[in-house]
């Protein structure tokens, strides 16, 4: 290596590392359990991966070894008793952490599709029990055959659009030996947009199955793990519901060979139980959906088609559990409630992933009076919020919008008495990606900073953030949040010896004050498939949040505490500094991370390349209220390896109330003719020095200049120069801005919004202009000044023009 270079690099030495390592795939997309799966895992500035991390059990890394920036290799160890279904990782370098993705795993050994397959004439013999890894291509049909005897089961599954690469929608059919299709699904309720078929065999013979994107628009992305075998493949399960550490009978309805009958004990602290299904010894490739809650509950009894059959309720929060079983079916479930009872009444069904597309109707159980109705309140499922107007029996309705109904047309109702919660969520900062900025990432020596959104629910209250731990050398700094506001900043800085690692942390939010002590957790939720203008296909939600050290930026930003507060009305420069690493010279992105009420800011700002300063202009509104706020700025650094984010501290923003006020004269004039605008001054805050006012929003052909003033003064005029081709008009946006000297700096108002000048054409011609008087003779005494003439009021200057 040359000397210059050396000294180059030398120079540089935070732009060598890598940050923000990419994750976009990982291949293969799953394995099976008990065993050992050689993976690739492909993106960008991959170079120096370290490890993975994991959120869920049964799965470990080893053997890693990175190949270069777009490649690493290893073996994911999948445990004998991992869960089947989705596992979601991310990988960690020095640098940053990627992406999250997924990994599946499945109870079969996994078989590669091999082309051509495309024929019911050409299919892929398999055998059954295995998990087919293929890709549905543009206009592709993908064929496969297996041989089965009269009454043996056929169930197939397909996991397309859940392993989130790409908007794939799966269809999936059997077909017999003669052609004809005995089965077939697309977006089955259970899966959403992923399908299965399941079938008795009702002869021996060969049986093929067929998968393809629905609509025959696949591509190379559409990736499937197409399970294949004589599993059971039930699309319900009743009772939807039960207590933490009930043990119930649950019956799992839809597969051809009849309902299966599992009993299970619920386990405490979860709201969600994922059943499988099992039968000798295989296993539905997915759960069926349990709600574990402590609510008392009730099974529809039959009858209860109306009120006066309805089903009892126990009291009030309770459940009821039923199924629409029959075409235009309805159930009916009698409560009692009090007067005032404030409750919210709604239905589980596709939450859990019932068919049935569920309308609540809410009666006085003596008369039938409709009191209520809602179908698809904020999602797929109804909900009421209803408060008691008497003491008295009511009936909830339930019903399908169609009026379909069917053995797996399952639901749970709940009635609930609104209670106070709180949450935090991380929110979307870029439209089509909700994975942008959603770990955090600390540079050694250095500051990252992230948005938190805060939801409160029948309850008003302040609130903090609190984390159960944190990397080591690592301090946060989150400002309390008042009970008027919906978001807030966090600061995360870690100390220059903080070890290079990362890890999931559990953060949450508590309330603070009076009202009752509540806590929150902070969760998020990644959208692996996101489609404009249609929402979320297949989402990930999480209960950690991802965090590391990574090595140091080779840029540190400091936003400088304001010296004096923004008024209302007013505006604040606030000053960005870039402390900068020898040799770093390159643009530098700057965000107002967060704004508080009534204050408003560009989106983004730039420090120019090779500078170190940038001024960021704020402003207030007039009803932003007065108050001490805590503000940052995050900063996006690119280098020749990827975009580090580095933060300021918080400094503290006061918002206060105006120092002065001003109203503003009607002024009136004619083309070509001088007039004085007058603006009364009212000062509630007393300064020391002189003020600058600034008259502006004046038309063309209109012009002034600034006037001082100091605290004491009431009232100043602006001198006005108006051209005689002005335009004639009533012009009403003229406003004052003023610079009040404060702390060696000055605060800047706007003020006299409104301000009106109004032009005239002129009443006689304008007179010529006439030849200079002869000066006096040297010597001669000079003429006395004339006094200054007194600014007309508007009512003297209507006077003089009367006739």
């Amino acid at each position: 290596m040359t000397r210059a270079v050396s000294m180059a690099l030398a120079l540089l030495p935070a732009a060598l590392h890598a940050f923000s390592p990419e994750l976009s795939l990982i291949v293969p997309r799953g394995g099976q359990q008990g065993t050992e799966v050689a993976v690739e895992f492909r993106g960008d500035r991959l170079e120096e991966v370290q490890e993975a991390l994991f959120y869920d059990s049964g799965i470990a890394l080893k053997d890693l070894e990175v190949k270069d920036g777009k490649k690493a290799v290893a073996k994911l160890v999948i445990a004998a008793d991992a869960h089947l279904g989705q596992h979601v990782l991310r990988l960690r370098s020095p640098g940053g952490l990627t992406e999250l993705r997924t990994f599946w795993v499945g109870q079969f050994p996994t078989v590669a599709e091999v082309e051509p397959n495309n024929s019911f004439d050409q299919p892929q013999k398999v055998d059954l029990n295995v998990t087919v890894a293929g890709v549905a291509g543009n206009e592709d049909e993908d064929y496969y055959v297996c041989s089965l005897k009269k009454g043996q089961r056929l169930s197939v599954e397909v996991e397309g659009m859940r392993l989130g690469r790409t908007m794939f929608d799966p269809y999936v059919a059997i077909l017999d030996p003669r052609k004809f299709e005995v089965a077939s699904c697309d977006d089955a309720p259970l899966l959403k947009n992923d399908a299965f078929a399941t079938i008795i065999a009702p002869e021996d013979g060969d049986y093929r199955v067929v998968v393809r994107e629905a609509a025959y628009e696949g591509t190379d992305q559409c990736d499937y793990r197409l399970h294949i075998g004589s599993f059971p493949r039930p699309s319900a399960v009743f009772p939807p519901g039960g207590k933490p550490g009930e043990t119930l009978e649950f019956r799992l309805i839809g597969d051809p060979a009849g309902p299966i009958v599992k009993k299970e004990t619920l386990p405490q602290n979860t709201e969600r139980f994922p059943l499988f299904a099992s039968v000798d010894g295989l296993l539905a490739p997915s759960a069926n959906q349990v709600v574990v809650s402590p609510l008392e509950h009730a099974e529809e009894t039959e009858p209860n088609n109306s009120r006066e059959q309805a089903t009892q309720l126990p009291a009030i929060p309770c459940a009821g559990q039923g199924i629409l079983e029959q075409k235009d079916d309805v159930d009916c479930y009698k409560f009692h409630a009090a007067k005032g009872d404030n409750l919210v009444l709604k239905v589980m069904g596709r939450a859990l992933r019932s068919p049935i597309d569920a309308v609540l109707r809410l009666r006085a159980a003596k008369d039938g009076k409709q009191l209520g109705e809602n179908d698809d309140q904020g999602g797929p499922d109804p909900l009421l919020a209803w408060t008691c107007p008497e003491d008295g029996d009511y009936v909830f309705e339930v019903r399908d919008k169609l009026g379909r109904g069917g053995p797996d047309y399952t639901y749970r109702l709940e009635i609930l008495r609104k209670e106070p919660a709180i949450a935090a969520a991380m929110p979307v900062v870029e439209r089509n990606n909700s994975q942008k900025w959603k770990t955090f990432v600390v540079p050694r020596g250095n500051r990252y900073a992230a948005l938190i959104n805060v939801t409160r629910e029948n309850v008003a209250c302040d609130m903090v953030l609190e984390a159960a731990s944190l990397p080591a050398g690592v301090t946060m700094n989150a400002p309390g949040v008042p009970k008027s506001t919906s978001s807030f900043p966090v600061v995360f800085e870690a100390k220059a010896d903080a070890p290079v690692a990362g890890a999931l942390y559990h953060l949450g939010v508590r309330s603070t004050g009076d009202g009752p002590a509540l806590k929150g957790e902070l969760g998020d939720a990644i959208h692996l498939v996101d489609v404009n203008n249609q929402g979320s296909y297949h989402s990930v939600p999480l209960d950690r949040i991802a965090m590391a050290v990574i090595n140091e930026a080779p840029v540190k930003i400091e936003l400088d505490p304001p010296a004096v507060p923004i008024v209302r009305n007013g505006i604040l420069q606030l000053k960005v500094r870039a402390i900068r690493s020898e040799g770093y010279n390159d643009a530098i992105t700057v965000r107002f991370l967060w704004s508080p009420p009534g204050i408003g800011a560009p989106t983004t700002i730039q420090i120019p390349a090779g500078q170190s300063e940038a001024m960021y202009e704020i402003n207030a509104n007039g009803d932003a209220p007065v108050a001490e706020w805590k503000v940052c700025v995050l900063a996006e650094a690119p280098t020749p390896k990827g975009t580090v984010l580095v933060s300021s501290a918080l400094v503290p923003l006061k918002v206060v109330e105006p120092y002065l006020t001003m109203t503003m004269d009607m002024a009136a004039t004619e083309q070509g003719k001088a007039a004085p605008m007058t603006c009364k001054l009212e000062v509630q805050h007393p300064f020391n020095g002189d003020a600058t006012a600034e008259l502006l929003g004046l038309p063309g052909g209109v012009t002034t200049t600034p006037v001082t003033f100091n605290k004491d003064k009431t009232e100043i005029v602006f001198p006005l120069t108006v051209a005689g081709d002005a335009p004639v008009n009533k012009h009403g946006n003229l406003f004052c801005r003023v610079t009040v000297p404060e702390n060696g700096t000055t605060i800047l108002h706007q003020v006299g919004q409104g301000g009106t000048l109004r032009i005239d054409k002129p009443s006689q011609p304008v007179a010529k202009a006439t030849q200079p008087e002869k000066p006096p003779e040297p010597g001669a005494p000079a003429a006395p000044a004339a006094p200054a003439a007194k600014p007309l009021s508007r009512l003297e200057q209507l006077r003089q023009r009367t006739p």
